[in-house]
């Protein structure tokens, strides 16, 4: 079935499977990126192409934390420490859209892989966690945890979570990762948490993980 644009005018790049009905990972890019940006780890990940992949743009808004000059955010970011204000409002009704955009792409088949990058892995694991929608998975790249002190508990329909970070990320340090561990998995979560001596970027040894990660699933 066609995408109706009135779903999501931003536009989005795909990566087809081998298969019909093969499974969708939908990854969100990082703050002020791009769809293009991640669009080449379909290749790198899954050269067999048992999955779908789709990766679509961030609205273009006003950031606070960069003098409310417009770029695509998935929500607006009022700071990067641990006690800065979040945008709550914008997290709901961003995983409200990307709702039906996964709902589109999952159709009757598997449920929808969902991950990102940095802002786009924090959009992923509210909408999973908090918004509740039924991800098969989470894949958090260098991300953090929003809202992190009303973690929901776990269900059994709960996603498992993979979280990969640089050791030398100065972004969004390492203990970002260590202390969203701690509470997903007093809530209940299943995680797996994967450190690589890089900053806050990607690399191959990361990819190879995530990789075997999605085969599990598969």
């Amino acid at each position: 079935m066609p995408l109706n644009p009135d779903i999501w005018p931003e536009g989005l790049l795909t990566r087809p499977g081998c298969q019909a009905g093969a499974p969708c990972v939908v990854l969100l890019h990082g703050l002020g990126a791009s769809m293009e940006d991640l669009a080449g780890m379909a290749d790198m990940v899954d050269p067999e192409s048992r999955f779908r992949w789709l990766f679509p743009n961030a609205p273009v808004r006003p950031v606070h934390v960069n003098g409310d000059r417009p770029m695509r955010a998935w929500y607006d970011v009022y700071g990067f420490g641990g006690q800065s204000a979040e945008d709550a409002e914008g997290l709901q009704d961003m995983a409200s859209r990307l709702g039906a955009l996964l709902d589109h792409e999952a159709g009757s088949g598997p449920a929808v892989i969902l991950g990102g990058f940095s802002q786009g892995g924090a959009m992923s694991l509210y909408t999973a966690l908090h918004a509740g929608y039924a991800a098969r998975a989470v894949l958090a790249l260098s991300a953090y945890l929003p809202l992190r002190a009303r973690v929901p508990v776990a269900t059994p329909e709960s996603p498992p979570v993979f979280w990969a970070h640089g050791q030398q990320d100065a972004v969004l340090p390492i203990s970002y990762m260590e202390i969203a561990r701690q509470l997903l998995a007093a809530s209940g979560y299943a995680v797996s948490t994967h450190r690589y001596p890089m900053g806050h970027t990607l690399c191959e040894d990361e990819l190879l993980d995530l990789r075997s990660f999605l085969y599990t699933l598969d």
